[in-house]
C-alpha cells in the first residue's frame, strides 16, 4: 500500500497464536468417540446421532460414493459442505463442513483448516459478529488411524442467502436497501478486531423476507483477530466487499454506504474521513492475494 495509505493505518497487539484447542474444549464439551473412525466435540449428548450421520456421509465421500438425499452446498475435492437433516423431521438441521484431506501433502498443508475455522467462529461470536452457532468439531480417521477429514457442525441459517442471490434478482431500488442492511456487520468487525480477510458476495447471508433480522457471515478459517480496532482492516473488508458486489449496486449506493459506515463508528473529522476514503478506494481497485489480505493490520 502507498505510504500515505498506510499513515491512516492503526499497528495493534493481538499477534499471539490463539489457544483454539482449549477455546474448543471449552465450548464444546462433550466428547464421543465413535468406534475407532472418529472423534468429536460436541455441545451436547443430544448431537451424537448427528454427528454419526455426518461421519458415514464423509465416509462414503472418501470411497467416491454419495450418500442418497445428502442437500450439498458446496463439494470438491478438498471440502464439501452439506445440510443434516433431522431423523424423521424431529429437531432442527444443522450444516456439516468437512475439510477433506485426501493425500499425504493435504494433511500436512490443509490440517489446521477446520481447527481454525471453529475456533475462529467461537471467537467470532464471544467479540459479537453475527457468525453460525458452532455445535461440533470432529476428525474423521482412515482405516491407518490418518485424519482424512476434519469437520465443523454448525447452525443452519434457514432462511437466509448469499447477498449475492438477492442482488441478483433485486429491482436498482431494492439492491440499494440490501447492501445498506451490511453496514452493522462491517462496524461489529471493526469493533471485534477482526480481519476476516475475504468477506465476499457468497459469505455475507441475509433473510430474504425479514428485513429487520440480523446479517450473518460464514467462513472464518483464515480470519485474524486483534486486540484493538484498525481502520485500515475496516477500510481493506469494506473496499473488497464492494468490489465483489459493485456489478450489482451504483456508484452513488457505494458512496453513501461508505459515509453511513464512517459515521457508525463515529469518524467526524474531515482529514480522518479523506484518509480512510483514500484507503477504502485503494482497496475497491486492488487485487491482492490471501497472504497480502492475511498481513492488512
Amino acid at each position: 500500500m502507498p505510504r500515505n495509505l498506510r499513515e491512516g493505518v492503526k499497528t495493534i497487539g493481538g499477534r499471539t497464536a490463539l489457544n483454539k484447542r482449549r477455546i474448543i474444549k471449552n465450548a464444546l464439551s462433550f466428547e464421543f468417540r465413535d468406534s475407532s473412525n472418529a472423534k468429536w466435540w460436541l455441545k451436547d449428548e443430544s448431537l451424537v446421532p448427528a454427528a454419526q450421520s455426518i461421519a458415514e456421509t464423509i465416509r462414503n465421500l472418501t470411497n467416491h460414493s454419495l450418500r442418497p438425499n445428502t442437500e450439498f452446498f458446496k463439494l470438491t475435492d478438498r471440502k464439501a459442505v452439506f445440510r443434516v437433516k433431522p431423523p424423521e423431521d424431529s429437531g432442527q438441521s444443522l450444516v456439516a463442513k468437512a475439510f477433506l484431506l485426501p493425500r499425504l501433502e493435504h494433511r500436512f498443508k490443509y490440517h489446521k483448516y477446520g481447527l481454525d475455522e471453529v475456533a475462529n467462529l467461537l471467537k467470532a461470536a464471544d467479540k459479537g459478529i453475527n457468525a453460525p452457532r458452532v455445535y461440533g468439531y470432529g476428525h474423521i480417521y482412515s482405516m491407518f488411524r490418518f485424519v482424512e477429514a476434519n469437520v465443523v457442525i454448525s447452525e443452519d441459517l434457514l432462511g437466509f442467502l448469499p447477498i449475492k442471490n438477492l442482488l441478483l434478482k433485486g429491482t436498482d431500488n431494492e439492491r440499494h436497501q440490501i447492501f445498506m442492511r451490511t453496514i452493522p456487520l462491517f462496524v461489529s468487525l471493526y469493533h471485534a478486531g477482526c480481519n476476516h480477510i475475504d468477506v465476499n458476495s457468497g459469505a455475507v447471508m441475509l433473510s430474504e423476507r425479514n428485513l429487520n433480522r440480523e446479517v450473518f457471515l460464514l467462513d472464518f478459517q483464515h480470519t485474524r483477530f486483534y486486540d484493538k480496532p484498525s481502520s485500515g482492516i475496516l477500510m481493506f473488508e469494506a473496499g473488497h466487499f464492494a468490489k465483489v458486489c459493485r456489478n450489482w449496486i451504483s456508484t452513488e449506493t457505494v458512496n453513501e454506504w461508505l459515509d453511513e459506515l464512517l459515521r457508525a463508528i463515529d469518524v467526524n473529522s474531515t482529514d480522518e474521513i479523506q484518509k480512510m476514503k483514500r484507503c477504502f478506494y485503494y482497496y475497491f481497485k486492488a487485487d491482492l492475494s490471501r497472504k497480502h489480505r492475511n498481513k492488512i493490520i
